[in-house]
């Protein structure tokens, strides 16, 4: 072997950020020349003793596709298809991650558009490390966007990517580096931790972790224990009998309460065809969908197993293979497992339960009006049938709780160590971040450890500029399927929220792309993620470059008291106040704090900059705080600032609290 490669993440399909420093790097034979051939240009450089070296060069104007040559005596690196243009990092847990492939019944449109080179994205492999900053990645692997490919990009990063391109006309590569469950501290580097005031607990789990042949251990240990308590869950079970006398009846969705300790249960549903249906089923694609369902299940049809899914998160949806189906009695059978006795079995409310055939809309969330099949549209040829309603169900084993697992992944300074730090000789334009959702139970601390952690990117990028844009999303709303409430706020997302926006604020040069409304009040990994890319797209073209005619979402720059009135004042430049559902003006998810108690209130635009709420006489005088959509799931998001110029471009005024000194 000569000993000559790149290191980091460069490969074929990649795009460089244009007009600014580069920086490719490897390791050859020491104190040899390397040189680097692009769009004509050549760049020279000499290993060092240990064998080490960098090139840095301009890849100039956006453009694409090129050839990327790297020579060492008699070995040659060639990178073909390579694009310069506009280069993010995203990076978080599982909503920055999730792909595309969960989103497609959403976004079905996007899977059907032609290659698009402008849209490219690398996704660092899920991987750990506490022994310090790694600087490469095994077989990096950069995709262009494509009917083959979409599946597997990130859907806020594919967004984010296609408005980016499109405002810009320029090729726009995403760098995919994210985790699901990832909490903020396993972005962030040894030093950055010990610099916070609540290190402690921090330091103490990395001791832990950095005794490698300990984790190693303690990984087996949980394992084994993992892997005997399912093979005692599973063994020697069989179907059961379904014409038996000992099912009891159950009704999907809802929560299920029988089963009290972890274990297994059956539930079936017995449905009825006609031969034209059977036959309708038969000869088209096949889909159940069974909403959300905690915690893990295996899915048959008429013995016929359909689907696995491990774990609750995602959304059921499983294709029936041709034949499955026929004329008369059918069944379908979950065998549900449950992990611990403190949880009940829970089938999400509002989310899809249909069998049915591929021409069906099948809306992905319910609507509140929408019970029966008969109500969604069915083409002729095509059949629905609705699954909600009556199943029956009957235990199967009782077990102790499932073996906790311990994710190292999530510990301090993991993710930062061997997914993020391989990025930083890449020259990047910004940094996009969606997270939060794993530390909302300690808001109180996240403000000071997402500044920490821009300032510590902003130092280790150092082919970015100095204090290159940082965008975050706000959590979207989320009441964890409670139900939608203008004041309840029951978990800590409404000061993880606040904490988020402080550190947009302060912080030079970073952004807040305010998602309050493109949650889903049922779901933790909501599928509006077409707005967050958008609305991150307009963060990054109002900071990065220059587009002064897109607003951000405000906060009140004051307020007044009038008579028994308080008007709040927006500083809005090349945008004004609107509401998107009426023409009167009036915008809910208002209400006082008076006396310890919450009164929802209605507010009413005034010259498109202020809003006007009036007070109750019973609370006049007695007022604390005014809050706007300060809930986990607000009801009513209905207050938005429109540019000025582009008329139907809107965003969501940001969540506020305002305390009160004085009476109206």
């Amino acid at each position: 072997m000569s000993g000559f490669c790149v290191k980091g993440i460069y490969a074929s399909g990649m795009v460089l950020q244009r007009n600014r420093i580069n920086c490719i790097y490897g390791v050859a034979p020491e104190q040899s020349s390397v040189s680097l051939s692009f769009r004509g240009n050549e760049w020279t450089s000499t290993s060092a003793r240990d064998g080490s070296w960098k090139i840095e060069f301009n890849p100039g104007e956006a453009g694409g596709p090129f050839d990327l040559v790297l020579k060492n005596r008699d070995d040659v690196i060639s990178f073909t298809d390579v694009f310069v243009g506009e280069v993010w990092l995203l990076s978080g847990q599982s909503n920055a991650q999730l792909p595309m492939e969960r989103l497609k019944w959403s976004y079905r449109e996007d899977f059907k558009l032609p290659k698009n080179n402008n849209i490219r994205m690398i996704t660092v492999p899920i991987s750990f490390s506490f022994d310090g900053e790694k600087d490469s990645i095994d077989s990096p692997s950069w995709i262009c966007a494509s009917p083959e490919t979409l599946g597997l990009m990130s859907g806020t990063g594919y967004f984010f990517a296609k408005n980016l391109s499109q405002a810009l006309n320029v090729p726009v590569g995403i760098i995919n580096a994210s985790q699901g469950g990832s909490p903020i501290s396993a972005w962030m580097d040894r030093q950055c931790i010990s610099e916070y005031r609540g290190k402690i607990p921090y330091l103490e789990i990395l001791k832990k972790c950095e005794d490698a042949e300990g984790v190693s251990r303690f990984r087996k240990e949980k394992n084994d224990a993992i892997q005997k308590w399912t093979e005692e869950l599973y063994s020697g079970l069989e179907m059961p009998d379904l014409n038996a006398d000992d099912w009891k009846d159950c009704t999907v969705p809802g929560e299920i309460d029988e089963l009290k300790t972890a274990g297994l249960l059956w539930m079936k549903k017995e449905i009825e065809l006609s031969e034209t249906e059977a036959e309708a089923f038969n000869s088209k694609k096949t889909f159940l969908w069974l909403g959300r369902i905690l915690d893990a299940d295996y899915v048959y049809v008429n013995g016929v197993e359909v689907g696995v899914t491990y774990y609750c998160y995602p959304p059921r949806r499983y294709e029936v293979p041709s034949g499955t189906l026929h004329s008369g009695k059918n069944h379908i059978v979950i065998k549900l497992q449950k992990n611990s006795s403190a949880q009940k079995i829970s089938f999400t409310p509002e989310k899809p339960y249909y069998l049915f055939t591929e021409n069906v809309y099948v809306p992905l969330v319910a609507s509140r009006h929408v019970e029966k099949c008969r109500e969604l549209e069915v083409p002729d040829g095509e059949v629905c049938i609705p699954l909600s309603g009556t199943w029956q169900m009957k235990i199967a084993r009782e077990m102790q709780d499932r073996p906790s697992e311990v994710f190292f992944e999530w510990q301090p300074t993991a993710l930062y160590n061997s997914m993020l730090s391989p990025c930083f000789n890449y020259s990047i334009s910004g940094a996009l971040w969606y997270q939060g959702e794993s530390d909302a139970f300690h808001a109180e601390d996240y403000a000071e450890m997402l500044e920490k952690m821009i300032l510590l990117w902003r130092r280790k990028f150092v082919y970015g500029t100095k204090d290159f844009p940082f965008v975050i999303v706000q959590l979207p709303n989320f009441a964890d399927g409670k139900d939608e409430s203008n004041t309840r706020c029951e978990t800590d997302w409404v000061n993880l929220r606040r904490a988020q926006s402080e550190a947009s604020h302060k912080v030079k040069n970073c952004g807040l792309a305010v998602a309050i409304d493109a949650g889903e009040w049922n779901d933790l990994h909501p599928e509006k993620k077409s707005t967050v890319g958008k609305r991150l797209s307009y963060e990054a073209l109002r900071l990065a470059y220059g587009k002064n005619d897109i607003p951000c979402s405000p906060l009140p720059a004051g307020f007044n008291i009038e008579g028994n009135s308080f008007v709040i004042d927006f500083d809005l430049q090349n945008s004004e106040l609107c509401s998107i559902t009426n023409e009167e003006n009036n915008v809910k998810g208002f209400y006082f704090v008076a006396g310890g108690k919450k009164l929802e209130v209605s507010g009413m635009i005034e010259g498109h900059k202020s809003i006007r709420l009036n007070v109750p006489d019973d609370i006049c005088g007695k007022v604390t705080s005014i809050c706007y959509l300060m809930a986990d799931c607000p009801r009513d998001v209905e207050l938005y600032v429109r540019a000025k110029t582009q008329g139907s471009l809107m965003i969501p005024v940001e969540p506020f609290e305002l305390s009160v000194k004085g009476s109206c």
